[in-house]
């Protein structure tokens, strides 16, 4: 395969390197003070792999939210996100008597806005159903697996107003807390089944879970580029609610979200610009996406020439590009993260984004970057990323073992099971922006 460098080998960039005298990072060289110097000619390896499978599975009641959707991305293909849940009665033995009346059945969702993506203005169809396949409670479930599903237990054509609050379903107080959801009306005969459950299965979880298997939801969109919802069903007004009339008195069951729910990613990239530029080395444009999409291999294969140099500051620097005519309806994802690998296949977060994030994980990326923001270059505004490397890449200088992998890395839309945004970014053989890396490094001998 012919290899496409980003600008020569790495001792020519050293002999071309610029040198002037600082004290920029001498606190890193025990009072040492000596030059520094700067290149962005590095050999640098870009690949866009796809992402391996990600446990969405979510047992413990901690997930913000769950993506369903469809996307018809003109860049990147369609992508599908179907969720699947198991369902907890409010109270075990609700008790129901063979004398009392369903009146309907309804599934509520809460939408999470922050976690929904693509254009909300056009109408999406909604469907539930009832598994056939058993959803176990005390299994793991990865982005690419699915469930068979053979009832349709209820659909919806709607309008998403993911913004729009509007009443509390279950307060109707002038006053109440209004929420941001939709309702869809299932089945009588799904509400019947649940009335009519053996007692004994009522008063059990896992009976309950045996006879019910789950329910699967999905949402299609029509239209371009489609639409990706996300709910959150952790939130107890995200439920299915049962009325029923006993006598004269109207009654009210529910069922919530619990036990083990996943979501199962779907990526078609057949005839899509970004499929086409799956396993390229150095291809023209870099494409990376959320869910279980796309992400970037960095290879820099020349770091370990580098001798006895402390590592000021090493930056990848992207572009936001927008090829062949994209609508721009689809925002560039707002966080890219560095991770590495451990073993074959485990991913972990990088130190520089490690120590961004802190002892808590809680201290956020602005030490890291990985933010689109706008710089100004020759009077043009351009959309850019910048992640800091700089530990990264040395621990690569520092490297003796001679594999390639230890001067591996990537780069991930983050988070990575929770957003189903993308970017597309110019490749290294940019004539106006080439994707780049940027060292400042002290010699410290």
């Amino acid at each position: 395969m012919l290899r496409i460098f980003t600008a020569g080998l790495l001792g020519a960039a050293l002999l071309a390197a610029c040198n002037k005298p600082s004290p920029f990072g001498a606190d890193l060289l025990d009072d040492q003070l000596a030059d520094y110097a700067f290149t962005d000619t590095l050999t640098v390896n870009y690949t866009v792999i796809r992402e391996d499978s990600i446990l969405t599975s979510d047992r413990s009641f901690t997930a913000d939210y769950f993506l369903c959707g469809q996307l018809n991305d003109p860049s990147f293909g369609v992508s599908r996100s179907d969720i699947y849940s198991l369902l907890q009665l409010d109270d075990l033995n609700p008790g129901f008597k063979a004398t009392d009346v369903l009146d309907s059945i309804e599934l509520i969702l809460r939408y999470d806005a922050p976690g929904i993506y693509g254009d909300t203005s056009q109408p999406v169809n909604l469907r539930v159903y009832r598994l056939s396949d058993q959803l176990r409670w005390d299994e793991d479930y990865y982005s690419n697996e699915s469930l068979a599903a053979a009832e349709e237990l209820g659909s919806l054509d709607f309008l998403p107003r993911p913004t729009t609050q509007i009443n509390n379903p279950f307060d109707t107080a002038a006053d109440a807390t209004k929420y941001t959801y939709i309702k869809v009306p299932l089945s009588q005969a799904f509400g019947q089944m649940l009335m009519g459950m053996d007692s004994l299965k009522l008063s059990n979880d896992t009976l309950f879970w045996d006879e019910l298997n789950g329910l699967k939801i999905s949402v299609s969109s029509p239209s371009q580029p489609g639409v990706m919802l996300a709910f959150d069903l952790n939130n107890s007004l995200s439920r299915i609610r049962l009325h029923y009339t006993r006598d004269t008195n109207h009654l009210k069951f529910d069922y919530f979200f619990a036990a083990n729910k996943f979501m199962q990613f779907q990526h078609e990239y057949n005839g899509a610009p970004a499929g086409q530029q799956i396993n390229q080395l150095n291809p023209d444009y870099l494409y990376l996406q959320g869910m279980g999409g796309l992400k970037l291999k960095v290879e820099v294969p020349y770091a370990d020439r580098f001798e006895d140099i402390a590592v000021n500051k090493a930056e990848l620097v992207f572009s936001v590009a927008n090829p062949n005519n994209d609508p721009g309806t689809l925002l560039p994802a707002d966080q890219l993260v560095s991770t590495e690998s451990r073993g074959d296949t485990t991913f972990i977060l990088t130190s520089d984004v490690l120590f961004s994030l802190g002892i808590t994980l809680s201290g956020g990326f602005a030490a890291f970057g990985g933010t689109p923001e706008i710089e100004i270059l020759n009077n043009t505004a351009v959309n850019r990323y910048r992640l800091t490397a700089t530990q990264r890449f040395q621990d690569m200088v520092d490297d003796t073992s001679g594999d390639v992998k230890n001067r591996t890395f990537y780069i991930n839309v983050y988070p990575q099971r929770a957003s189903a945004m993308r970017t597309i970014l110019h490749g290294p053989g940019s004539t106006s922006y080439p994707a780049k890396l940027e060292l400042k490094y002290t010699r410290i001998k």
